[in-house]
Parts: structure tokens; C-alpha cells; sequence
């Protein structure tokens, strides 16, 4: 089984992948590092110097040649949005989103500003406006889920095992 953890930024996919890959004793891969990693450089580098469309079609080819299995795949929270993404990681494996509501990304952004570049200069009233939009965008394909977990108010650890629950009802 492949599972791919899907939601918008700091909606906990790298905590919860990574807890969920170690109960299952699966390995635990993030397209973003995965992406980094070959490019040798980090997304917002990739983002200034080759552009948003090339980033976007190196995430589509790691999907799309994807064969791993006993995975766990934390995805940026843009892959599922373009080109037919949504649809080929629904075909490969198991999509779980990871529900927060949007004021709760808001305050997760603004406690954690240092680990994510691309909001690190936003105010609070920035902030919500952003996640706003993108939520807007992104909502469409996010609800082609096959698994939805709403995630407020629970630890990491409540969250994997309602995972785990949803993959093997």
C-alpha cells in the first residue's frame, strides 16, 4: 500500500507522516525533500530561480513514476492542484487529507514562522488573506480524498490511529 498525506501547509503531513510510516513500518518519503534533493536546491530556490511551471512538472513526473510501495508520501501542499495529480495518486495509492481549519493553519503559520520561508514575512491579516485564497484553489482537488480526517483538536499520535482505523475498514 501507498498512502499519500495531502493539505495545505503546516496542516501537519511531515509530523503525521512520519509517525504513521513508523507504525506501519513503512518507509516515509516527502516529495519536497525528495525534489530538493535532486535539484539541489531548496523549493523557494527552486521557485526564484527556474519558476513555479518547472516545479510543478518535476512534482508531476516523481507521481507519476512512483513504485514504491509500504510507503507513506507526505505531498507539498500544491501537488495535488495541477495537471492530473489528484487523479494519478488516487490510482497509485490511498489519499488521505488532513483536514485543519483555516484559522488553525493561520496560528500554526504565525508560531512557526522561521521554518517556512514563503510566510515568514507575513502579518497575521497577510497571513489569513493567503490561506484564504489557497484554500480556495486547492479545496476542489483536496476533496477527491478517498480518506478526510479532521485534525483539530487532536494529538499526532489520535490522528495516526484514526489513519489507521480509515485504511483497514
Amino acid at each position: 500500500m501507498t498512502i499519500f498525506l495531502i493539505g495545505m501547509p503546516a496542516s501537519g503531513k511531515t509530523t503525521i507522516g512520519r509517525l504513521l510510516a513508523e507504525h506501519l513500518q513503512y518507509a516515509y518519503f516527502d516529495t519536497d525533500e525528495i525534489i530538493a534533493s535532486l535539484e539541489g536546491l531548496s523549493v523557494p530556490e527552486i521557485f526564484a530561480t527556474k519558476g513555479e511551471t518547472y516545479f510543478r512538472q518535476l512534482e508531476s513526473d516523481l507521481v507519476s513514476n512512483w513504485k514504491m510501495t509500504h510507503t507513506v508520501i507526505a505531498t507539498g501542499g500544491g501537488l495535488p492542484c495541477y495537471m492530473d495529480n489528484m487523479d494519478r495518486i488516487n490510482q497509485i495509492g490511498t489519499t488521505v487529507w488532513l483536514k485543519v481549519s483555516q484559522p488553525e493553519l493561520v496560528r500554526r503559520l504565525l508560531t512557526e514562522p522561521n521554518s517556512r520561508p514563503l510566510y515568514a514575512l507575513k502579518n497575521e491579516k497577510e497571513l489569513i488573506s493567503l490561506v484564504q485564497e489557497m484554500y480556495k484553489h486547492r479545496k476542489n482537488s483536496y476533496q477527491k480524498a478517498q480518506i478526510r480526517i479532521l485534525c483539530q483538536h487532536h494529538s499526532p499520535e489520535v490522528i495516526v490511529k484514526k489513519i489507521v482505523r480509515k485504511l483497514y475498514q
